[in-house]
């Protein structure tokens, strides 16, 4: 069985990775290094997680540790129309009721590995040639995994503030420049960045740059940089204090935030059980210096039965085909750039 162990890229080409056992704290230890890893909701009360031992080093060296299996057979099983539908009217019927002007369900489609085994080698080197905009994360504990590489972050920790972002709008790569002439899309987006700013203005400086392109393999994304600095006092505020203002941000869970909006997200998640997806997903080091991925676009399993999950912004005008149809691709996406797309996949 392997060691457990959690990883997190903290710039192109280095990877950050803390062996076990892990000794799991509601606070980090001042000393150490730590992982903050969570659920969406944050309910677990112990998210620091602080390895025995720690390194720094490459996906490529990190990938030569493990045994050389192949390639990981998956049998997909598509994700059901039916159940989307059901969201999807739930949440514009609580749109058109006031409750919330944009909210994000999330769907998960399942799979089985052919066999089971220990695929670290075949992910560590997927992600050694990982495009620029994204940031690998993951994680070995037990029989569970998860390995996952984000276009997202929540913030980075800098000497003078914080970098954070918002990300929302998508297209397919091929049509990356419909997006900044879409009102859907942008209206979408503004939500994220007016929710950030919202969190953030009462605590110091925000400076929003300029709206772009974020485009990766296969999807493009409406992003808009965001920084972030401190005023008013030398203490400078906890990466939990961070996590707690920021998360979720309208990119993943609800705008305006609201009692409703917070009842909706955890009654859909009755029946997903997203755990870890779309949650923060960091490390502090003794520094203080910090940085907390959004955990999307990942893979998740547990033995052998594995999930990839995807979620879309909801509006009013929102259309459930094609809404359905970008949760699809996002979901492809992942699937792709871990090379587990090319295989069987059980219709139900």
């Amino acid at each position: 069985m392997t060691r457990d162990f959690a990883f997190i890229q903290t710039a192109p080409g280095k990877v950050f990775v803390g062996w076990g056992p892990f000794e799991q704290l509601p606070f980090r230890r001042p000393e150490r290094p730590a992982f903050f890893i969570a659920d969406f909701f944050l309910d677990d009360p112990h998210p620091w997680r602080h390895p025995a031992t720690w390194e720094e080093t490459t996906f490529d060296e990190l990938a030569s540790r493990f045994d050389d299996l192949g390639a990981p057979q998956v049998t997909w099983e598509a994700a059901s129309y039916g159940d989307f539908t059901k969201l999807f009217d739930s949440a514009h019927a609580a749109i058109e009721r006031g409750d919330f002007k944009k909210i994000v369900p999330v769907i998960f489609e399942s799979g089985r590995f052919a066999e089971r085994g220990d695929w670290w080698r075949w992910f560590f080197t997927h992600l050694a040639q990982l495009p620029p905009g994204m940031r690998a994360y993951g994680y070995a504990y037990q029989n569970h995994g998860l390995v996952g590489a984000t276009p997202e972050f929540l913030f980075q920790a800098e000497s003078r503030g914080y970098r954070t972002m918002a990300l929302a709008g998508t297209r397919p790569v091929l049509r990356a420049d419909e997006l900044l002439r879409d009102p859907k899309e942008l209206r979408e987006h503004r939500f994220v960045v007016d929710d950030i700013v919202r969190r953030l203005a009462p605590f110091g400086n925000v400076e929003i740059g300029p709206l772009g392109t974020l485009r990766l393999p296969k999807i493009a994304h409406l992003i808009t940089p965001i920084f972030f600095n401190e005023t008013g006092g030398s203490e400078r505020m906890s990466f939990s204090d961070m996590v707690r203002r920021l998360h979720p941000t309208a990119a993943l869970g609800v705008s305006p935030r609201s009692e409703a909006g917070e009842r909706w997200l955890r009654e859909a998640d009755r029946g997903v059980k997203r755990r870890t997806f779309g949650a923060p997903f960091g490390l502090e080091r003794e520094d203080r210096s910090a940085l907390a991925l959004v955990a999307i676009r990942n893979v998740q399993w547990n033995g052998d039965q594995v999930r990839v999950g995807s979620g879309a912004g909801m509006l009013l005008e929102s259309q459930v085909e094609r809404e359905f149809e970008e949760l699809r691709e996002k979901r492809e996406q992942v699937k792709a750039l871990f090379g587990l797309a090319a295989h069987v996949e059980a219709f139900a």
